[in-house]
């Protein structure tokens, strides 16, 4: 039991605790190497361990010690997603007007935690150093998005693409917009049709600095 605190849990005994619902305590009893007169913890802890930890039938068993000790092979339980997953954060921005240089302030997540597997990052071709959460404000997005959804920014893709959204500083703030390209100029526009609230700007240097695109969207609203 020692040693598969050692492998799995990085010695952190508290891990077992949560992962098999015991105290402290009684972990420590089992542990002890007076408990049972020395024996070790009984088949039925064993059993109820081993089920809990999702380990293989008998894995305590092989570990025995004594002549009737039956040799069994250890079946490792494989690795899932879920047990590689990165986190995303959810921040807010703290921004220089003409400047790409942001500070990232993290957040508790406001409407859902972003993990995703390794697998998907790779998938992707995405960082997750790259990558960032947050709020979205104003309806300028709606129907699309809506004031209090999060979505995910790739701070790794500020090439500038047709009809995609981005987070972008404009003189100093925060804003989100689909970008347009028009008779070779680059607009930013608004989902929302309410044109004369949200007119379309013209996309143009200092004043606007791409920050990253948004690849990812929870919301409340479908």
């Amino acid at each position: 039991m020692l040693a598969l605190i050692a492998d799995r849990y990085d010695g952190d005994r508290q891990q077992v605790c949560d992962a098999t619902g015991m105290s402290e305590s009684r972990l420590a009893q089992l542990l002890s190497s007076s408990y049972r007169h020395g024996q070790g913890f009984g088949e039925k802890a064993a059993r109820a361990l081993e089920e809990r930890l999702r380990l293989g039938p008998l894995y305590f068993d092989q570990f025995a010690v004594g002549e009737m000790a039956t040799p069994y092979d250890v079946l490792r339980t494989p690795k899932t997603d879920a047990d590689d997953a990165v986190t995303v954060r959810q921040v807010l921005l703290e921004l220089t007007a003409g400047s790409a240089q942001t500070s990232l302030h993290e957040i508790a997540p406001t409407l859902c935690s972003w993990k995703f597997p390794k697998s998907w990052f790779s998938t992707h071709g995405l960082h997750a150093d790259k990558l960032f959460a947050v709020a979205v404000t104003g309806a300028g997005m709606a129907p699309r998005l809506h004031e209090g959804d999060v979505v995910v920014v790739n701070a790794g893709d500020t090439a500038l693409q047709d009809g995609a959204v981005y987070l972008i500083n404009y003189r100093g703030e925060a804003i989100i917009k689909r970008l347009a390209l028009d008779l070779g100029r680059w607009f930013m526009t608004s989902d929302n049709n309410a044109g004369k609230h949200y007119p379309r700007l013209e996309f143009d240097h200092p004043d606007c600095v791409l920050l990253g695109r948004v690849i990812v969207l929870a919301s409340e609203r479908i």
